[in-house]
């Protein structure tokens, strides 16, 4: 069994996951209150991370609705004051999810870490969620970027995908999501992927230089990615008339049969 990417014990990754959210949350959120999220609704969520959609989610569904929140490591969740929120620490590989039914029941950016095991998880995703409840996941995909400009920026994510690969992540488990939410069996699910533009310095720029440096010194041991490769994808980052792209992100989301 691999561990965790990243050291969810270390002050920047701490520092990624605010950056990730920042990132991430106003889409999420969209899609949640596309569903009908509203007060009252009670809500599980996988690997809540950091506790920005966790702690969002408790202010919407308000004192008549409650969010159960299962995380690795669950020390950031662990500090929101929500009277509304429970906390657990969870593996999703191996161990069980807090008692159901939920009206919604939803993971981002957690099944390509632990994509060995996937299918279980979604598995175990649909037996917490409710007749009429919802199920919503979102995944990245890495594909594009390995023919993105310019070609140090494809050479380098080239290599970190590999390096990823052979850590047991699923770079690319965002095209799979679909079939992968059909295969529960309740029916044909919504899909939709989006694909941001990335400019040097901004927000999104930022995040992936953090994520470089962070992974640094394990991808250019690993020999699938070398220092003047990744330093030179860096700098792209840094450059504010540099644009290209990098991940797509798919979200999934699908209704549970009332029989």
């Amino acid at each position: 069994m691999h561990g965790y990417m990243f050291d969810n014990s270390a002050t920047a990754e701490y520092q990624r996951l605010d950056l990730m959210s920042k990132i991430l949350d106003p889409r999420t959120r969209a899609s949640l209150s596309s569903l009908g999220l509203t007060k009252g609704w009670n809500c599980l969520e996988l690997g809540g991370g950091n506790g920005s959609i966790t702690e969002w989610l408790c202010e919407v569904v308000g004192e008549s609705g409650s969010v159960a929140s299962v995380d690795i490591n669950p020390k950031l969740l662990e500090l929101i004051p929500s009277q509304n929120l429970s906390v657990r620490k969870v593996d999703v590989r191996t161990e069980d999810l807090p008692a159901g039914p939920f009206d919604l029941v939803m993971c981002r950016a957690t099944l390509h870490q632990v994509s060995e095991y996937a299918p279980a998880v979604l598995a175990k995703m649909a037996a917490s969620t409710r007749p009429g409840g919802w199920i919503f996941v979102c995944e990245p995909d890495f594909n594009l970027v390995r023919t993105c400009e310019p070609a140090a920026w494809a050479k380098a994510w080239n290599g970190i995908i590999e390096w990823g690969h052979s850590q047991g992540v699923e770079w690319y488990i965002g095209r799979k999501l679909p079939a992968m939410v059909q295969a529960l069996g309740f029916g044909y699910p919504e899909a939709k992927t989006e694909v941001p533009n990335i400019r040097g310095t901004t927000r999104d720029a930022l995040y992936f230089q953090m994520v470089f440096e962070m992974i640094r010194d394990r991808a250019i041991e690993s020999g699938f990615v070398d220092a003047p490769t990744l330093d030179a994808a860096s700098k792209l980052l840094a450059d504010p008339d540099a644009w290209t792209q990098c991940w797509m992100l798919t979200s999934v989301w699908i209704r549970k049969p009332l029989q």
